[in-house]
């Protein structure tokens, strides 16, 4: 058997399947209450794992998580570790490159694709040719991280012009806090119902991030396909008629005619990309 997991800022999902690719399991904890190398190590002792794929929300490479700002690291050489302590081979990868090889493999795209994601925080994963694009550290496609405009409260990389710290699912719940609204769940839908311009402000900010970073892709990259997704995305489907709407003014003109954006279909492509990872291996 072995084991797939997504580990995002907020939740570790995994799913324990068996040789013939059949689930035995599956499950979520919380990022805040439990480590991964603590969550890796309960499932198996529970089962008998031989290999361990996982789609993980932050900087990796090699095997080496290089940095998360969105989830605290309690063992960065996490393939040496499993393999010395349990003789278990794991896999580890980006989360948006998970995604990105699921994508790809859904929609048999081989040409340029990019796949971008909002949800605790705000990622990106270029292919090319049906190959991911990695940079000289496996670090391309940190798109939340490209210069922005100053934001009072830092990213949590620790820079203060991020994307990310305007339009990211940290960020809705970090300004909704600096601006202390009556609000339990976090969400667009609920901020706009607060019918208060400091909230009005936050999904403002939100909504010109985004067309900035969908617009610098375009210009950068000219990509045949941009394929949206994420758990701040998902329940908010109005984002693509906002993007197609307005994206004209952000990007390159005769490259965003060349390129489509979509919504993503899949509910699970970062833990499908993880198992991709295993059958590649």
């Amino acid at each position: 058997m072995f084991v797939v997991m997504d580990v995002g800022g907020t939740h570790i999902r995994y799913r324990i399947i068996n040789i013939d690719g059949g689930i035995v399991s599956s499950g979520k904890m919380s990022t805040q209450t439990i480590g991964l190398i603590q969550a890796i190590e309960l499932i198996i002792k529970e089962y008998a794992i031989e290999k361990i794929g996982i789609s993980y929300a932050g900087e990796v490479n090699n095997g080496v998580i290089l940095s998360s700002p969105n989830i605290k690291v309690d063992e960065p050489n996490i393939k040496s570790y499993f393999l010395k302590t349990h003789h278990i081979e794991l896999l580890i990868e980006n989360d948006l490159k998970c995604a990105a090889l699921a994508e790809q493999r859904y929609w048999d795209c081989n040409s340029t694709m990019v796949v971008a994601s909002i949800g605790t925080g705000f990622g990106s994963a270029f292919l090319e040719n049906g190959k991911l694009f990695r940079g000289s550290h496996n670090l391309a496609g940190e798109i939340g991280h490209i210069p922005y405009k100053y934001s009072k409260i830092p990213c949590g990389c620790g820079n203060h012009y991020c994307i990310e710290a305007s339009c990211s699912g940290i960020a809705l719940k970090n300004w909704s806090k600096e601006y202390q609204l009556p609000i339990e769940e976090i969400t667009i839908q609920n901020l706009r119902n607060l019918h208060s311009d400091k909230a009005d402000v936050i999904v403002e900010n939100f909504e010109k991030g985004l067309l900035f970073a969908i617009g610098t892709i375009i210009s950068l990259i000219n990509p045949e396909m941009i394929i949206l997704g994420g758990g701040v995305v998902q329940p908010n489907v109005y984002l693509l008629d906002f993007i197609n709407e307005n994206i004209d003014k952000y990007a390159l003109p005769i490259s965003r005619k060349q390129t489509k954006i979509i919504l993503s279909k899949l509910e699970d492509a970062p833990l499908m990309g993880a198992e991709i990872l295993i059958e590649c291996k």
